[in-house]
């Protein structure tokens, strides 16, 4: 079974990372369901792209919203063929022995928790899915025993390079990024044989409104992070979207439960 119409759902889709990652998709033939707590970007986002789209608001730390962003797209769409889990936030900078408590537990609802349930509802669909293949002719001729039969879907979360090291004043989100790889790693486990792939991107510091926010309250210290990589400047949102679309495809259906790196040579 082959997939004529490929459906992606994206979340925190209104800018950066998502917004590119969803005209990559569009570009490629892909309907978009373009999810973000702010209507007004994602709007702008279905706005630029070639393909169809829908805009939804979604609040990722509720269960209700995300359930129903599941249901409007398979509403709209009739499957989710591939899923980025991108919506995240940075939280304040601070110190563990001054950083508030609040700040803490809105990182982890949204960063954590609300990957959590993005995964849950968006694999609940994804059971319901035959196996199906983009593009069969690729594997007909494979000996029987490693011949790929398709999946049911592909998902991809936004990790981070700070969930591979350490970022100081960045507690919560740094410890978020790294759970995130963990959750990826054991939910991958979970479905691998259910033809689920969950994989993570890590991307360095990207040309986003977070560096933005970052360079406008801490120019020094974001000057000095931008010229740490080797390859001498920070990330494009298109390059990680790229690797998005790397692990969507059928490329390499052999791996999932992996982290891809988007770090410049750090």
């Amino acid at each position: 079974m082959s997939r004529k119409e490929r459906v992606i759902l994206i979340t925190g889709g209104g800018s950066g990372i998502g917004r590119s990652t969803a005209i990559k998709f569009s570009e490629q033939g892909y309907k978009c369901a373009v999810a973000d707590i702010d209507k007004n970007s994602a709007d702008q986002t279905v706005r630029e792209l070639k393909n169809a789209g829908i805009a939804i608001q979604v609040d990722v730390t509720d269960a209700k919203s995300v359930e129903e962003m599941v249901n409007t797209t398979v509403q709209t769409y009739g499957s989710i063929d591939c899923a980025f889990n991108n919506a995240g936030i940075e939280g304040v900078r601070e110190k563990t022995g001054n950083y508030p408590e609040e700040a803490f537990k809105r990182v982890m609802d949204t960063n954590l928790k609300g990957m959590w349930l993005c995964l849950k509802y968006e694999i609940q669909q994804m059971m319901k899915q035959e196996l199906a293949m983009n593009d069969p002719d690729k594997w007909k001729n494979m000996p029987e025993l490693s011949r790929f039969q398709g999946t049911r879907g592909n998902i991809v979360n936004t990790s981070s390079t700070a969930g591979l090291n350490a970022m100081p004043e960045f507690v919560p989100y740094c410890a978020s990024k790294w759970a995130i790889i963990g959750m990826t790693k054991s939910i991958a486990k979970e479905y691998a044989k259910d033809g689920i792939r969950i994989n993570a991107v890590c991307p360095a510091t990207t040309d986003t409104p977070m560096r933005d926010r970052f360079k406008e309250q801490w120019p020094e210290w974001q000057a000095q992070t931008d010229g740490c990589y080797p390859v001498g400047r920070v990330a494009a949102p298109e390059e990680v979207a790229e690797a998005v679309y790397w692990l969507c495809e059928d490329f390499c259906p052999f791996i999932t439960g992996e982290y891809l790196k988007v770090a410049g040579g750090l």
